[in-house]
């Protein structure tokens, strides 16, 4: 178990938050529902571009990450992929943090028509940030903090 999960274990144990219990398993699957809707086209959830696609990959995978389980190891399956395919292009190990950059400008990039692709390289990022660490986990430690506020 990471520092991540048991902070924020502790933390949504402690308290009901202003919405009720929730569990980071519980909000994990709301905010993949969020993402598959908004790729899907919903009404409400407007996932139009390239940078929402990719933050609420990225969103997502931070969450199944400190969440564990089921939803960590279909995350980390999904980073698997760039990150074996840096391995192999390089010339030795590029390290996590240059895996993360090419990740990221994956994502954020090419003109994209279709945003299921920028949802899965953050997606992949976000699991790669936290295998990363440095200012990497910066952004995630703040996500993460919200989110044990929210539950």
């Amino acid at each position: 178990m990471t520092a991540h999960e048991i902070a924020a274990d502790v933390t949504l144990a402690a308290g009901t938050g202003f919405a009720g219990p929730m569990t980071l398993s519980g909000l994990t699957m709301v905010t993949g529902a969020a993402l598959l809707f908004g790729l899907r086209g919903s009404d409400t959830i407007k996932i139009d571009n390239k940078k929402k696609a990719t933050g609420w990959g990225v969103a997502f995978s931070t969450l199944a990450v400190a969440a564990g389980g089921t939803f960590a190891d279909a995350v980390k399956g999904v980073a698997e992929v760039p990150v074996t395919f840096s391995d192999a292009v390089s010339s030795g190990d590029p390290g996590m943090g240059c895996t993360a950059i090419g990740v990221t400008l994956c994502a954020l990039g090419p003109r994209w028509k279709n945003y299921w692709w920028p949802a899965l390289f953050g997606i992949a990022a976000g699991v790669i940030y936290t295998q990363a660490g440095g200012i990497w986990a910066v952004g995630q430690t703040i996500g993460l903090a919200i989110a044990q506020k929210i539950g």
